[in-house]
Parts: structure tokens; C-alpha cells; sequence
């Protein structure tokens, strides 16, 4: 019984959230002073730091919870909707924000109770960490933007051949548990020179478009190069990396005069 070769991969990029994202960015920031703050009068309380009068009461306890919690959605948030912007943002960019939130926290308990020392100075440290984070988060997106613009000169002038999936890296039940899958798939395809390639590319595949043994894609490749493997580009796994709709070959045509 003859059996039909799966369709070309298909794929639908995942709604980009950009209020989302700034609702989670907002509960880092205020969740991280919040928490930054009641932790700061705790422990200043617990060291017998603060002045004879004061005490951290039950206030204090619902405004470092209540901190805590946005923190924590905040954080949820964002890893649950950054990765639809791979090109600008990153998982980093979150402890980048809350870090200095909760460090701004700690000065607003030490400026109030009128201590300094080591409050301040662990104020600083978390500030510098966080700050290093956000660094590291701005380089990674520079980073990836780069490799974007890289492949899509490849595509616009490599030469693109037919590419089948040989191994999709999956098993049937692999999307029982998690809606995305994190594989290595390796696909096939024949140079101009008649030599057969294999690739291997490192996927995030969603349930919703699984991979199937003989499916078809496009790879762009640089013939001068063909076994260097930062100048191919296999169609699938560019949509997938970048949260775009798979490339095609493109089927303009020069006007023919009349």
C-alpha cells in the first residue's frame, strides 16, 4: 500500500503579547521594591538594628507576601510569553529587572530606619548583579539578531534545495506532558553536485506542529561551503527559532518584455 509523503512543515507564529509583557515587567518592578522593602525591615528588626520603638508587624508581613507574589507572577509571566520575541528579549531580562526592584526595596528600608553598613551594601551587590543580567540579556539579544540577519542572507542568497526529515528526535508521547519539545532532528538533502547531506538542528517544537519522519522543508545552503554548517539554513527550524512563518522559495520571475 503506497503511502503519500508528508506536506512541507507548516507552522503558525505564536501571537506576539506586548501587553502581556508589560504587565509582567510591571509586577517585577513593584513586586521587587515591595518585597525588597519588607524583607529589609525584617531582618533590620530581626538584627535589632532598627530603632528601640519599632517593629515589624504584621504590615510588614503582607507587604513582603504581597511583594513575593507579584514577584513571582511577574517572573512567570514573562517566561511563559518572552520567547515570542526571540530576537529582542530574553528569559535574563527578568531577574535583570527584579534585581535592582528589590535592591531599591532594601534602600527604602534602610533610608527609613536609619541604618547603612551591610544593608547597603548588599543593596548594591544585588543592584550590580542585576544590572550584569541586564547586560548579558541586551548581548544575547544583539547576538541573536545577528545570526536573524545572517540567515536571512542566506536565504536571499544561497541556493535552496529540498530537505526531508530522516529523524524528528520524537516519540508519540513525548507531548503528553509538556507542550513543547526540546530535540536534535536531522534532515537529508541532495547538493547541486549530486553529494547527499545530512544536518542536524537542535528544535523547539510546539504540540501543535510536530515533526514527522519524510516531511518536506527547504534548506538554503552556500554550494562553496556545503558542509559548513553555520551557512545552512533549514527552513523548519528558522520558523521555529524565530517565531515567523516558514520560509519559501521564491517564485518571482524577471518581467519578460513584450
Amino acid at each position: 500500500m503506497a503511502h503519500a509523503e508528508p506536506p512541507p512543515f507548516t507552522f503558525e507564529p505564536r501571537r506576539r503579547r506586548p501587553l502581556g509583557l508589560l504587565t509582567a515587567l510591571c509586577l517585577l518592578l513593584i513586586g521587587g521594591v515591595y518585597a525588597g522593602y519588607g524583607i529589609g525591615c525584617t531582618v533590620i528588626d530581626a538584627y535589632e538594628d532598627a530603632p528601640p520603638s519599632y517593629v515589624a508587624g504584621d504590615s510588614v508581613g503582607l507587604v513582603t507576601v504581597g511583594g513575593m507574589l507579584a514577584a513571582v507572577v511577574g517572573w512567570l509571566t514573562w517566561s511563559l510569553l518572552v520567547d515570542r520575541h526571540p530576537r529582542a528579549l530574553g528569559q535574563l531580562h527578568a531577574p535583570g529587572v527584579l534585581l535592582p526592584a528589590v535592591a531599591a526595596g532594601l534602600l527604602l528600608a534602610a533610608a527609613e530606619l536609619d541604618v547603612a553598613g551591610w544593608y547597603v551594601g548588599a543593596a548594591v551587590i544585588a543592584a550590580a548583579v542585576g544590572v550584569g543580567l541586564l547586560l548579558s540579556a541586551v548581548a544575547a539579544a544583539a547576538a541573536r539578531r545577528r545570526r536573524w540577519r545572517l540567515e536571512l542572507d542566506l536565504i536571499a542568497c544561497g541556493t535552496p534545495v529540498s530537505a526531508t526529515v530522516v529523524e524528528p528526535g520524537l516519540d508519540p508521547y513525548d507531548f503528553e506532558e509538556a507542550s513543547n519539545v526540546i530535540t536534535t532532528a536531522a534532515f537529508r538533502f541532495t547538493g547541486a553536485d549530486g553529494t547527499v547531506y545530512r544536518v542536524h538542528r537542535r528544535v523547539v517544537i510546539p504540540s501543535s506542529a510536530p515533526l514527522v519522519e519524510g516531511q518536506r522543508t527547504t534548506i538554503w545552503y552556500d554550494p562553496d561551503r556545503p558542509t559548513d554548517d553555520r551557512r545552512i539554513v533549514v527552513g523548519i527550524q528558522h520558523a521555529l527559532r524565530w517565531n515567523v512563518p516558514v520560509p519559501r522559495v521564491s517564485t518571482d520571475r524577471p518581467a519578460v518584455p513584450s
